[in-house]
């Protein structure tokens, strides 16, 4: 469930790749965030066998305030959408709202 969660997330905000805690810590600008879902909703007209989401975060950087981003986006049907309340740590950039990354756990295996 945590990884259909995820993949929701990563193609319902249009993220590119995620980022390794070594990139992050050269020096790009992003810091340790929490990304919940305040609102998301399934937008009709999506291709066939896709959901289009438009979801709206609220980004909590450490150290930070708070701010929201809504992003829109198609995903794969196989994936549920995201959903009110989830949690999600990110990798996030206040100067460029709409910049998110999830963080990448390591397998204790």
């Amino acid at each position: 469930m945590k990884r259909a969660s995820a993949a929701a997330f990563v193609l319902a905000s249009a993220i590119a790749a995620t980022t390794s805690a070594e990139a992050q810590a050269d020096g790009d600008g992003l810091r340790r965030c929490t990304a919940r879902v305040a609102y998301a909703e399934e937008l009709p007209f999506a291709p066939i066998g896709n959901w289009l989401v438009n979801v709206t975060f609220q980004i909590t950087p450490q150290h930070g305030a708070p701010y929201y981003t809504t992003l829109q986006e198609r995903m794969p049907w196989q994936g549920p959408p995201p959903r009110r309340g989830q949690v999600f740590n990110v990798w996030c950039d206040p100067a460029n709202l709409n910049d998110l990354r999830l963080t990448r756990t390591r397998s204790p295996f």
